[in-house]
């Protein structure tokens, strides 16, 4: 059974200090020598190569985070454009994207190398959630359908049983309106 471990090297063990100004160092630029420097001044020996070990793990986590903020970002501004769009239904339309501008970027020989039930497997898995996205928005809809015609028809009650006269305005309004909308669709 293999578990996914974080690495933890020497400077990763550092005070959080020391830690913290040797990341600020390598996102700046600073060169290897100058982090070896800087630590030694500060009390601890490392080697140029522990310095570039970790230095690729950190920059590597860096740029995954840096590519989540921009995903992150991407769904912010389909939210905004589309006040409507539900974050999943977002998240939905960005990855749908990004299959189908991986796919068309395949060469021939990219293709030979993916097993076309592979291929399949992952986009009917991505129809799937599409489908399961759209069935949970219709159920959520007829949920709120339901609970409005309810609180509707409670309403509806409450103003008949109180107010008769206002009740029998309201019902001859609302089917003139219904009348207006039928001749209008015709």
């Amino acid at each position: 059974m293999s578990r996914n471990r974080r690495a933890v090297g020497k400077i990763d063990k550092l005070p959080l200090d020391l830690k913290d100004t040797v990341d600020q160092m390598l996102v700046s630029g600073q060169t290897y020598r100058e982090i070896v420097s800087y630590l030694a001044d500060n009390g601890e020996k490392l080697s140029q190569a522990a310095v570039s070990r970790y230095a690729q793990r950190f920059l590597a986590n860096a740029q995954q985070l840096r590519i989540s903020q921009e995903n992150f970002r991407m769904i912010l501004t389909e939210t905004e454009r589309y006040p409507e769009l539900d974050p999943a239904e977002a998240i939905l339309r960005i990855a749908s994207q990004k299959v189908f501008d991986a796919v068309s970027q395949l060469g021939e020989t990219d293709l030979e190398c993916i097993s076309p039930e592979k291929l399949l497997r992952q986009a009917t898995a991505l129809c799937r959630a599409v489908a399961y996205k759209k069935k949970s928005d219709t159920a959520v809809k007829s949920d709120k359908q339901i609970a409005l015609e309810e609180n509707q028809s409670l309403l509806y009650d409450t103003i008949k049983k109180n107010n008769p006269r206002l009740y029998n305005e309201l019902m001859d309004e609302i089917n003139k309106l219904k009348q207006q909308a039928k001749e209008e669709s015709q």
